[in-house]
């Protein structure tokens, strides 16, 4: 099989699309992924739409839909996408593969770290990781090895927890003996426009037409690439969840509900807690919105619908007794899509991943 970087810039120069100025590199992307041989080298595979209205018990009439990215092959996570689009818009411009490249540098959280190290592996490439300091070493562990390493960034900042790794890779890439064999994807401020293909893809699979489609955001390629594609084909409305202690969308005038709780979790011993992390709904940040994102992306956003920890928690715990696991903040995307839902909606939301162990106690 070929699956190198060279055999992917071959493929795609025989298309006339490296550093062509005549087409957009959104455009590019989109027709490069539409080879054959492209989707094999990047291992993207077909995209899982499941209808769990009635696992839900929806109400009604309603509908819940949701894009399986927990189904990924090798990469159980929606940043697989994310990543190898990254990578594409690399050899698309020129900047791969380089003979003096030999490693990839990014800056996220688990799933991007995860899905990065699976293409070091796929080709032959070193892989540097930039992640907070908040994260414990039993989960660093699971990503290091002798050719994927960590750094934390350098505790700076009282209030900018999932800010702070960004910079420091920002940082470290000025420097340039450094950076002389680094090829950096800088996920936080193209994974949005690199993904657009995605959100054309999933329209393509869809067999109804969402009235919402909801997602918590984070670095902001699911709004950019998924939800707001989908808005402008459907006229859908876009529906972002917050945590209660999390509020940054609900902040900036964005129409917000509140949902109703039932007080405390009866399942809060079950989920992990990390010192000096406001809550374990990892991926949303908690103290700023990526700054990266546009402001006319922003004002895609139609609704904020904010949740209690006892809901998602709740929500977990369920899904995992009937057999179904999912992560954190997949978990919330299903409680307030469930609310939309059973006023007789037809809800489209995302699961990014399934319940990771490091975060049940």
């Amino acid at each position: 099989m070929k699956n190198t970087l060279n055999d992917l810039r071959k493929i795609v120069s025989e298309y006339g699309l490296i550093n062509n100025p005549m087409i957009s590199m959104d455009s590019r992307i989109l027709m490069a992924i539409k080879i054959p041989e492209v989707r094999e080298i990047l291992d993207i595979n077909n995209i899982v739409i499941s209808d769990l209205s009635d696992v839900l018990n929806i109400k009604n009439n309603g509908k819940l839909y949701a894009i399986r990215m927990d189904l990924n092959t090798h990469v159980d996570n929606h940043k697989k996408f994310v990543v190898a689009s990254l990578i594409l818009r690399g050899v698309l411009n020129g900047g791969l593969p380089m003979l003096e490249v030999d490693t990839f540098i990014d800056g996220g959280n688990f799933n991007s770290a995860k899905a990065l190290k699976f293409y070091c592996e796929r080709f032959g490439m070193k892989g540097i990781y930039v992640m907070s300091k908040l994260f414990p070493q039993d989960i660093l562990n699971l990503l290091q090895t002798d050719s994927f390493s960590i750094m934390l960034a350098p505790d700076r900042f009282a209030n900018r927890r999932e800010v702070e790794f960004y910079e420091y890779l920002f940082e470290l890439m000025k420097k340039r003996e450094f950076r002389k064999n680094k090829y950096c994807l800088w996920h936080a401020k193209h994974g949005g426009e690199s993904t657009k293909w995605l959100g054309g893809v999933i329209i393509e699979s869809l067999s109804v037409r969402p009235d919402f489609i909801v997602s918590c955001l984070g670095a902001g390629s699911t709004l950019e690439g998924i939800q707001i594609p989908i808005k402008e084909m459907f006229d859908t409305k876009i529906v972002i969840p917050e945590h209660t202690q999390s509020q940054l969308f609900a902040k900036t005038g964005i129409p917000t509900i509140f949902l109703p709780s039932d007080g405390e979790s009866l399942f809060q011993n079950e989920f992990r807690q990390v010192p000096g992390v406001p809550h374990m709904v990892i991926g949303p940040h908690y103290d700023e919105i990526n700054p990266l994102i546009p402001e006319r992306t922003i004002r895609k956003i139609d609704q904020v619908i904010v949740y209690q920890q006892s809901d998602w928690q709740q929500m977990e715990h369920d899904l995992k007794q009937r057999g179904i696991s999912v992560g954190n903040s997949s978990a919330a995307n299903l409680v307030c899509s469930k609310f939309i839902a059973d006023s007789g909606n037809v809800v489209l939301t995302i699961i990014f991943e399934p319940q990771r162990q490091f975060y049940v106690n």
